[in-house]
């Protein structure tokens, strides 16, 4: 539970960042046609973010069944060590990213979208139909992105398809409010306390993936398991 809880912290207090990356097309997507209603963009945004979330949940969900079948095997040290790696790689570039370091923070990770999906995304931005924003969303779910790694590496190390699937969706599920209510109010968000929402962010994922480190140890029988508070 508390994993979940850090999960969708890292997701609200990432919401800076996303308006940053991609806020100018959550923009452009929530106007459809000049004859649009306000319920009709309320929904087609919605279905685009549906789509997005459920993509992050789709990809937990990989990444928690694949940590789960490797724990059912003679590999499960080497995949520990591997995981307890990752984790202390999550925690350097989050504690980098609250630091300001921008060299080695989560926004270095960040990519950008690809032809074949600019071509759908502005099919669906001349749609006033909720169903081509669903699928715009589920493809930009895969837009590289620094801090969607820093939680799928968090989830890949779950030991199961549940809570690898639960943790991205709860982390999903917190990028939402800003972004669903993108306009002034977030664009001000952005612009004056968009640093101090991204170290925020680089520190809770730092959190996830020390959480992860003493779930590696307790399962390498380093620690016991009572020295979880979680």
């Amino acid at each position: 539970m508390a994993e979940l809880a850090l999960a969708f912290m890292a997701g609200l207090a990432g919401s800076a960042h996303c308006l940053g990356m991609c806020g100018g097309l959550v923009a452009a997507l929530a106007v459809t046609t000049p004859d649009s209603s306000h319920a009709q963009r309320f929904m087609v945004t919605l279905a685009y973010h549906l789509g997005r979330i459920a993509t992050y949940t789709l990809l937990g969900i990989v990444v928690g069944a694949a940590s789960q079948g490797a724990l059912l095997t003679r590999y499960t040290f080497l995949f520990n060590l591997l995981f307890l790696a990752a984790n202390l790689t999550v925690v350097l570039i989050g504690l980098a990213t609250a630091a300001g370091l921008q060299g080695i923070s989560l926004a270095r990770l960040d990519g950008t979208p690809w032809g074949g999906l600019g071509r759908i995304l502005a099919y669906a931005s001349r749609s006033a139909s909720p169903l081509p924003y669903a699928l715009a969303g589920l493809l930009m779910g895969l837009l590289p992105c620094g801090l969607v790694y820093g939680v799928l590496l968090t989830a890949a190390g779950s030991g199961s398809w549940m809570t690898g699937g639960l943790k991205m969706l709860a982390f999903g599920i917190g990028t939402l409010p800003a972004l669903m209510l993108y306009g002034q109010v977030a664009s001000n968000l952005r612009v004056s306390f968009g640093q101090l929402f991204l170290r925020l962010m680089g520190g809770v994922v730092a959190l996830l993936g020390l959480m992860g480190i003493a779930e590696s140890l307790v399962r390498m029988g380093i620690i016991p398991p009572i020295m979880l508070p979680w």
